[in-house]
Parts: structure tokens; C-alpha cells; sequence
């Protein structure tokens, strides 16, 4: 197990003592210190009194976790590596669900989880369709944050290990993976806790490349299609085509070979989407203008790692959104703007 830290002090002690009550008793947990200057690492070295399962290793200032997370894969001995964050807590039955997770044939596995705020408050959890998972999941969606992930051990270093970039590294790192054909099984059970607050680095990180959702030549006809966008006469029918085009997607994805669901969940995909999974609110209030190559565009910010991944989601999507894309090429044609070419419709469901 993996848990990078940085500037925790005493509350890393509950993401330790999380570990410490697991049921299966069999584990090392390497905790890597990027750089701390405070009492954190004094905290640990007070767990690895207690407890000589736990390991401190200290590394020089990363300002992210990547580095950490590869320095505690080079030093990690166990079959199979899990991943903690250190403001996020495991239940006591988290290594026992990988584990028979990994038993029934997965490369990567991931839990349910639920979302505490900071005075330990539920404030949402996972439900089913959330569970499952397919390729094109994974290419459009940032599912699974790395203290609900575990793999094989060699898993992540055969596809080049954690990434720094622009956006989410363990996005970029799982679609790596699923990339290289790993074979990915999902657990229904909520064994991981997460931390829900603003303060959290996952909320801080720029969208800095785009889902491309138009082009024009001329800046006035790209402000028209903006604000007529952002007015909100359009969200109803945004919302029901959402629903049309993600129940279609969800049907096909359902009948495929390469469709993941939880272990021993049987449930109805659509039952599942009916209750409000993935809903868009058809705001579209992400929705931004950059200029391009000399031309303007209306694009929507996307916390992946690289452009290449945003050209692959802006290709994906339109491929299948019909029904939204049909929509938005509507109504930029009624804003009356010649030479603008549409790419890509508002994101929606797991986009």
C-alpha cells in the first residue's frame, strides 16, 4: 500500500489507523513523505513504533503525488499495490473486498465508496451505475480515485507509471491501463471514505485543455452562440436529449463483452439512469471561449492529463451524443453565425 503525504501532522494518525484495523492482517503500508516540513513524519514514526508494518520513506519536494506514488512503487514488495490518500480512510473490510476481487481474475480493482465532509458527515456515496465500467467509461469519465484503486503489482510500471501533467494523473494512469488491455473489477461495497471539501487538491486542478464545442471566424458570432448557449431556453431539450443519447450508450455498452459490472450486482442499467444517474442540467456554465489557430472556440474545460486525451473525448463524444449534437447544431445555426463548424455537444452523463 501507498499513502503519499505532505504537511498532514496529526491527522494523517486516522488515515494510519484505518489501515491498522483491517481485517486482513497480511500488508505493508509505505508512507512517503514529499518533502514535509512539519510534524507529520513524526506522527508516522510514532505509527511505525506501533505497528513495524508501517514504513516512512521520505523524498525531496514533488509539489505533487505522482512522485511519491512512483518512489512507493519502487519500494513496494506485496502481489498487489493499493493506493491511500492521506486526508481519505479505508473500513475495515476494504483489503478483504480486493482481494476477493482480485481472486476472480482483475488486473485493477476499485470499491464503492461514500463522501464525508470534515466533521465526518455522509454526504454522498456510490450507487451501482457508478460501479460499472467499459472502456469508453474510462476514456470520457475521472472515475475512481486512487484510495478505492488497487492493481497487480507491475501493472502501473509496464505502462509508464504516474504521470505529472495538466490534469488528473490517476485518470491519465487507468486509461493507461485499460489502455494496455487490463482487465478492470469493480466492488459494490462502499469500503473507502473520501474526504469532501473545497480545500481538496482534486478541486483545485484547471481544466486546461478543452472539449471543443464550436468554431467560428469571427468573435462576435462566437459571443452570439455563447450567450445564446448560456441563456438556459435550451435546457429542457439539452436534458432530454442527454437522457436519449446516455440511455443509447448505456444499452449498447450493456450488451458488450468488455461492460463491467459490480461483482454480483444484476441490476437494470437504465432502472439505475431512470433514478437521475448522470443527469446534465443543461446550464451549460463551464462553456468558454479560447482563441485558436486564429479562430475562436467554444469549448468545455476537461481536467485530463494530455491534449491528445481531450482530442480523443471531443471525437468520442459526438460520436455518441447524436441526439445532442443535433441540438447544438441547431442552435448555433439560429444564432445566424456563418462559418462555424460544431465539434462537440456540453458534456453530460459520465462525460
Amino acid at each position: 500500500m501507498v499513502c503519499p503525504t505532505y504537511n498532514r501532522s496529526r491527522l494523517i494518525a486516522q488515515t494510519l489507523d484505518s489501515v491498522r484495523s483491517q481485517s486482513v492482517t497480511d500488508w505493508e503500508l509505505l508512507v512517503v513523505s514529499d518533502g514535509s516540513t512539519d510534524d507529520t513524519e513524526d506522527w508516522v514514526r510514532a505509527a511505525v513504533g506501533r505497528d513495524p508494518r508501517i514504513r516512512l520513506i521520505r523524498t525531496e519536494r514533488h509539489g505533487h503525488p505522482s512522485g511519491p506514488r512512483n518512489r512507493g512503487l519502487a519500494e513496494a514488495r506485496g502481489e498487489f499495490i493499493a493506493y491511500l490518500d492521506h486526508d481519505d480512510v479505508w473500513h475495515e473490510a476494504h483489503l478483504s473486498a480486493l482481494l476477493t476481487a482480485f481472486e476472480s481474475g482483475g488486473d485493477v480493482v476499485a470499491t464503492g465508496f461514500e463522501l464525508r465532509d470534515e466533521e465526518g458527515r455522509v454526504t454522498s456515496s456510490s450507487r451501482p451505475l457508478e460501479m460499472c465500467w467499459h472502456p469508453e467509461i474510462q476514456a470520457l469519465g475521472a472515475v475512481f480515485e486512487p484510495s478505492r484503486v488497487a492493481h497487480r503489482r507491475g501493472c502501473a510500471e509496464r505502462v509508464g507509471g504516474w504521470r505529472t501533467g495538466d490534469g488528473m494523473e490517476d485518470w491519465d494512469l487507468w486509461l493507461r491501463l485499460a489502455d494496455a488491455g487490463a482487465r478492470f473489477v469493480t466492488v459494490l461495497d462502499r469500503t473507502a471514505s473520501l474526504l469532501d471539501s473545497a480545500g481538496t487538491r482534486r478541486h483545485h486542478i484547471a481544466g486546461r485543455h478543452h472539449l471543443r464545442v464550436a468554431a467560428f471566424d469571427n468573435v462576435r458570432h462566437a459571443h452570439a452562440a455563447l450567450s445564446e448557449l448560456r441563456s438556459g431556453r435550451h435546457t429542457s431539450t439539452l436534458r432530454a436529449a442527454c437522457a436519449q443519447d446516455t440511455r443509447a450508450w448505456l444499452r449498447r455498452m450493456a450488451a458488450s463483452r468488455d461492460f463491467v459490472r459490480p461483482l454480483g450486482w444484476n441490476g437494470d442499467v437504465e432502472a439505475e439512469l431512470a433514478e437521475g444517474w448522470g443527469e446534465a442540467d443543461g446550464s451549460w456554465s463551464e462553456l468558454v471561449l479560447v482563441q485558436r489557430a486564429g479562430r475562436f472556440e467554444l469549448a468545455l474545460p476537461l481536467a485530463c492529463a494530455t491534449v491528445e486525451h481531450a482530442e480523443r473525448i471531443t471525437a468520442m463524444v459526438r460520436r455518441l451524443q447524436p441526439a445532442q449534437w443535433a441540438l447544438i447544431d441547431e442552435i448555433i445555426a439560429a444564432c445566424g453565425a456563418p462559418g462555424a463548424y460544431a465539434y462537440a455537444p456540453a458534456g453530460s452523463g459520465p462525460v
